[in-house]
């Protein structure tokens, strides 16, 4: 449960950072994949310290955990900030391209996130979890 709590806590942050400021809609709860900081190496690296606080971290779990957030975080600064970076060439070429049309509908180009946008989302993600195990165990 600690991760989910934590991933809507980061998420909560990011919104009230990224969203209001730009007009908060719906879009930037479910369509928006990049901001600061990013929930989703905020959600895995709470599963990954979970596990190795409940776990052990030299455990075979704690291993699994912590590869999905090599490969979450990779995701997140390599693989789906070059979406964004292709999304914003075409968006251009889009631009010039159809100018003469009225209505064009146009790609997120704010798709990956940032190296600062991840590690503020690891250290959410590390400290929130400790702060919530310790809250549960003592409940």
């Amino acid at each position: 449960m600690i991760p989910v709590i934590v991933g809507i806590a980061t998420q909560i942050i990011k919104l009230s950072i990224d969203g209001i400021p730009n007009n908060l809609t719906w879009q930037h709860l479910v369509r928006d994949y990049g901001g600061m900081p990013s929930s989703h190496a905020a959600f895995v690296t709470s599963l990954a310290t979970v596990v190795g606080l409940t776990q052990r971290f030299d455990s075979a779990a704690f291993a699994i955990a912590f590869v999905l957030w090599v490969i979450v975080v990779r995701d997140a600064i390599g693989f789906r900030r070059e979406i964004g970076d292709n999304a914003a060439l075409t968006n251009r070429l889009a631009k010039e391209i159809f100018k003469n049309k009225k209505t064009i509908t146009y790609l997120p180009e704010r798709v990956g996130h940032g190296l600062m946008e991840v590690i503020i989302g690891t250290g959410i993600g590390i400290g929130l979890t400790i702060l919530l195990y310790l809250i549960f165990i003592i409940l």
